[in-house]
């Protein structure tokens, strides 16, 4: 074999060991995400079999925010920003992939807590999307697909798109999931019928760039999603999907 042969199969050996790295954490991840969420399950039938005060409160984890939002910025290196006027601090970054199956249970626990507490000024927000799974397919497709059409979205909406495709993800292993067609779908949900946004989302004008950034953010030590940090410290998968407010009560406290 020659010497550049050599080269490219220990990059192919290398890039696999990520891969598979990067999976063993994800399953890691599922079977914490997946006690928090039957432990959330268990509060649920709790509160409705044995009603506080008799008045049945039913726990509303899992339901979307609907808004007011702080102003969204559309950064140049592909994050986004979400924070009132004048906000520096805490900061609580997020970085995610639409087609990620533990994003989605964050974004239904708390998701709408974080976006909250960013329409009253106690927290500056930067999402940061990519592509966790590079090489597996058909994730990384999907993936790529909703990547590329939340970059065709104007800053006004973003974040109820950024929802819509949380709230509409497919099983990660769907074949073809994200389809364009479903994505000018929940585009109109929104009002987004421009031809613009049409062509954008239709031609995956943003798609080639996905890779690189991902490849780019990886390299920088994320290698699972969702990774959110406050204020650069690591925040832990148990605290982003428990309910409760426990990360409520970490963001208000790190001001």
């Amino acid at each position: 074999m020659s010497k550049a042969g050599r080269a490219a199969a220990r990059e192919r050996i290398r890039l696999e060991r990520e891969r598979a790295a990067r999976r063993r954490q994800r399953n890691r991840v599922l079977l914490i995400v997946g006690a928090a969420l039957a432990a959330l399950a268990l509060a649920v039938v709790i509160i409705v079999v044995v009603p506080h005060g008799g008045t049945g409160t039913v726990s509303t984890a899992g339901s979307f925010y609907n808004g007011p939002f702080a102003p969204v910025t559309l950064n140049a290196d592909h994050s986004v920003t979400t924070a009132q006027p004048g906000v520096g601090s805490p900061v609580l970054d997020i970085y995610e992939d639409f087609q990620c199956p533990i994003c989605a249970a964050f974004e239904k626990t708390n998701g709408g807590l974080v976006q909250k507490l960013a329409s009253q000024g106690k927290v500056r927000v930067v999402y940061h999307p990519f592509t966790i799974f590079l090489g597996e397919q058909p994730q990384q497709a999907n993936s790529v697909r909703a990547w590329a059409a939340a970059r065709c979205v104007p800053a006004r909406v973003w974040l109820r798109y950024h929802d819509l495709l949380y709230a509409n993800q497919p099983a990660e292993r769907t074949s073809g999931g994200f389809p364009v067609s479903q994505l000018l779908a929940l585009g109109k949900r929104i009002g987004l019928t421009s031809p613009s946004f049409t062509r954008c989302v239709s031609a995956q004008t943003y798609a080639a760039q996905a890779i690189p950034l991902s490849q780019q953010i990886i390299r920088g030590g994320i290698t699972g999603t969702p990774t959110v940090k406050l204020n650069g410290q690591a925040v832990s998968n148990a605290v982003l999907v428990a309910p409760g407010g426990t990360l409520q009560k970490m963001i208000l406290a790190a001001h």
